[in-house]
């Protein structure tokens, strides 16, 4: 096991400096972890929403985050993808410090909660788009899942430290958060340095500079809009890893709630770091379509052993398999879509697609809150199981078309 750990580890070797920079500055980003594992929780027990009333206003602020993700993505491709990162990230963050004054209030803390994640969803295309021009498709899976086990490899602390905060220390929940993110942004800017698109060099078809709008890219490439939605299904899932289960653990175990929620959190983090190279290495030979599938598979089995056992023991295991899942999902769409996307584009097409994906997740959090409230724990765990099958499903057809459309081709080219 620990030659085969040590086996997986070794593709992080070798990578550009630039890499292992942004790595730590996702690492810090990821012990800063404190808010949006707790929000719901925040918007309930802290400021006294109703479970519907805080899906609604969770809702919001990814519709806040939504509208900065579209602006972005054609921001970034103007004015630089690094530049567009962190002045959204720097914005964000001093907005997160000044809730930290008041934390209790029901007004001003949504208001700039709305605030502060319009400028952070206003870097993501960005900084999507920055791993993206920082790797290749040589070794775009070990830059794009360090990249994400650095951030949970930070977050192992934060949500755990976040959960003891929580009740008497909320103000800090805030500072801690926005201090990480301020300190990870300022690291990207001093640090990390860009080639110039007209001298990189680009191996992949795909990835070639075009002209013309992104409404004409995304028109040529349409199973990017289908890679989207289905995208969608898996992050509906995987939200419900911080929108209901931590509601429903407060449901069955009181206050310790939020405590057994902030080691979940951990446990996951930590598993993060050891499952991701051992998933990257099982699956490098896989197309990014057969690997969400499997996530799909693996959200389900996992919010299907929460519903029909609810004990701690019980929750720990299930979590081993929707961490599996988040670690390909969170993974294998930022792959395809960077190997799929023009350079010229990546920021607009990343802006877009999230955009989009949003847009189909956003109304989860009031439906789940609406479920909870009205139908109660059961339904709405069969409703989230069935969307993972979905998906999975989806993810299955979309792979037999490819591998068609590629054997046409050949044979198309046999006979000529």
């Amino acid at each position: 096991m620990i030659q085969n750990l040590l086996s997986a580890i070794s593709i992080y070797r070798g990578l550009p400096s630039n890499i292992y920079y942004l790595a730590l500055a996702r690492m810090i980003l990821g012990m800063g972890n404190f808010i949006i594992p707790f929000l719901v929780l925040l918007l309930t027990d802290k400021l006294g929403y109703s479970a519907t009333v805080a899906g609604s206003l969770a809702m919001g602020v990814t519709g806040t985050y939504l509208l900065g993700s579209f602006l972005g993505g054609k921001l970034s491709d103007v004015f630089g993808h690094k530049q567009v990162m962190v002045f959204g990230e720097f914005i964000g963050a001093i907005l997160l410090i000044f809730c930290g004054f008041f934390p209790e209030s029901s007004v001003l803390v949504p208001v700039f909660l709305f605030v502060s994640y319009f400028f952070v969803g206003l870097s993501l295309p960005a900084s999507n788009a920055l791993v993206a021009d920082l790797s290749n498709i040589n070794n775009r899976d070990a830059v794009m899942s360090l990249s994400y086990l650095a951030y949970n490899f930070g977050s192992a602390l934060g949500p755990i430290i976040a959960g003891y905060l929580f009740w008497h220390h909320t103000e800090w929940i805030f500072f801690g958060n926005g201090f990480a993110a301020l300190f990870g942004v300022l690291i990207v800017a001093a640090f990390i340095q860009v080639q110039p698109e007209n001298e990189a060099i680009n191996e992949n078809e795909l990835e070639q500079p075009v002209d013309g709008t992104i409404w004409a890219v995304l028109s040529a490439r349409p199973r990017l809009l289908l890679f989207t939605l289905l995208c969608g299904l898996l992050w509906y899932s995987l939200h419900q890893m911080t929108m209901a289960s931590p509601l429903y653990l407060s449901h069955i175990f009181g206050e310790s709630g939020p405590i057994i929620f902030g080691q979940l959190m951990t446990y996951a983090c930590v598993l993060v770091v050891l499952i991701t190279p051992l998933l990257m290495k099982l699956t490098s030979s896989k197309a990014e379509t057969v690997s969400l599938a499997y996530a799909g598979l693996m959200f389900a089995f996992g919010y299907m052993l929460v519903m029909l056992f609810p004990t701690i023991p019980v929750h720990f295991l299930a979590w081993l398999f929707l961490s599996s899942g988040e670690v390909l999902l969170l993974t294998k769409e930022g792959i395809y879509l960077a190997n799929n996307s023009p350079s010229s584009h990546r920021g607009r097409i990343q802006g877009v697609l999230i955009t989009l994906r949003s847009l189909l997740v956003m109304p989860s959090f009031v439906v789940v809150g609406y479920f909870i409230d009205r139908y109660g724990y059961s339904f709405t765990w069969s409703s989230v199981i069935v969307v993972s099958i979905l998906s999975a499903a989806g993810f299955y057809l979309m792979t037999n078309k490819s591998k068609n459309e590629k054997l046409v081709v050949i044979e198309s080219r046999d006979l000529t």
